[in-house]
């Protein structure tokens, strides 16, 4: 059968922690896991019109004929795992990534650019995540792109060109959230957030929703320092949270007032009570650093 050039929209879908599974778990029970957990990533791929082309390891690979096929399909994977991970029926966290674009469809597998790029932004993402390029997002119906948000631009291995990406938003089911592999609620936060930094100070409520974090002087807050990235991260108010989201290079690192240090990357994190920020830089809770952003819930 001779090669077929085709557009088509790859997902990867990739069981997050294997290794660590292995060895806590023992060979026996892993592999039944991870079994299971691609069965059912593999289910819901036929329901939303998605072909699976192959199964590597704890890793499946899915062709969908575009775009809106393969995001749906991906927030119903992720949708679907953290319910399984409530019920404790399958407690696993996989990570995504996708991409659309051209492809070569050679007997039972594809090949092309799709395949690289979609498996490079596997990698990017954390467990939780779906991660795909902006040039994918610009394909999707408006109502699909509002839930949508820009991270920046990223490297991939064997592009030369950074490539600006996306994630697609489907955590919150009811006041739950999932970041780096735990589940927990975020505590309510009171009418406002306020920020200080270097004698400034910035306030975050109903009235001003949102703030960018960055070294670029255009931002509500400037980081002084080197490893923030130039629009490092934003601070939204939504309901009676304050969400940091980070789309930086190098993370942001966040201590809270009972001790606990968490770092942030591509992802969300809730903001209670009292605490500091660090954009790039591990300053261990230093408050009188000059790279600290301090932070409390008022």
């Amino acid at each position: 059968m001779p090669n077929e050039n085709v557009s088509l929209a790859i997902l990867f879908a990739d069981v997050s922690g294997s290794t660590r599974l292995y060895e806590t778990l023992g060979d026996k029970e892993a592999l039944e896991r991870i079994e299971r957990c691609l069965s059912v990533l593999s289910a819901l791929s036929r329901r939303h019109h998605g072909e699976i082309v192959k199964t590597i390891g704890d890793e499946i690979m899915c062709a969908f004929p575009d775009a809106s096929a393969a995001f749906l399909a991906a927030r119903a994977m992720q949708m679907e795992m953290a319910m399984q991970l409530i019920s404790g029926k399958l407690p696993l966290h996989i990570h995504i990534g996708m991409h659309y674009g051209p492809a070569i469809r050679e007997e039972n597998d594809i090949f092309g650019d799709a395949v690289n790029i979609a498996a490079r932004l596997t990698k990017i993402a954390k467990a939780g995540q779906i991660i795909t390029s902006l040039q994918t997002a610009d394909t999707l119906p408006a109502e699909l792109r509002v839930d949508m948000r820009q991270l920046g631009n990223a490297p991939l291995r064997g592009k030369r060109e950074e490539m600006d990406i996306c994630e697609i938003i489907w955590q919150e089911v009811g006041d739950l959230t999932l970041m780096q592999g735990t589940a927990f609620k975020a505590g309510p936060c009171s009418g406002c957030l306020v920020l200080r930094h270097s004698g400034t100070s910035l306030v975050i409520n109903e009235q001003k929703p949102s703030a960018m974090l960055g070294r670029d002087k255009d931002n509500d807050l400037v980081v002084s320092n080197t490893l923030a990235s130039r629009q490092h991260a934003q601070i939204e108010h939504r309901g009676d949270k304050f969400i940091l989201i980070d789309q930086s290079t190098n993370g942001t690192y966040v201590f809270t007032g009972d001790g606990r240090k968490s770092f942030v990357h591509r992802e969300e994190f809730p903001l209670s009570g009292t605490g500091s920020i660090s954009l790039g830089h591990d300053t261990e809770g230093d408050a009188t650093s000059p790279l600290t952003v301090l932070f409390a819930c008022e």
